[in-house]
């Protein structure tokens, strides 16, 4: 198993999914999908949001990052490049894996590190 950065999901048994944002060794940073996906773009509410989302008109914004994680779930199942999908469980017997709280102030690697 290697676990690839940003892209392979990892599932627990509550049904929660996590993205390893740090791999050092055997050591795996994770945190939670859905907050990794909401942070992948900048959101302005201007014309060009406007269009871009039409299809988000009336709904929640948490939706968008939720679709993202939804799509990434669905291409990990079919192992057809596109990212695999692991068991948390079968994550922790090869790898020493450190959490990122979700209130925390999240410094994600895909802005340079700055706190978001």
């Amino acid at each position: 198993m290697n676990v690839e950065l940003f892209t392979d999901l990892i599932k627990d048994d509550r049904g929660n999914y996590y993205v390893a944002i740090d791999k050092n060794d055997k050591e795996l940073t994770l945190v939670n999908a859905m907050l990794e996906r909401s942070y992948i773009e900048v959101l302005e509410f201007n014309e060009d949001f406007k269009k871009k989302y039409t299809e988000y008109e009336h709904q929640f914004i948490g939706k968008i990052a939720m679709d993202k994680v939804r799509h990434d779930v669905v291409y990990a199942l079919k192992e057809d490049g596109h990212g695999r999908m692991y068991e948390l469980e079968a994550v922790i017997r090869l790898y020493r894996v450190t959490f990122i709280d979700m209130i925390e102030f999240y410094r994600n690697p895909r802005t340079g590190g700055r706190i978001v």
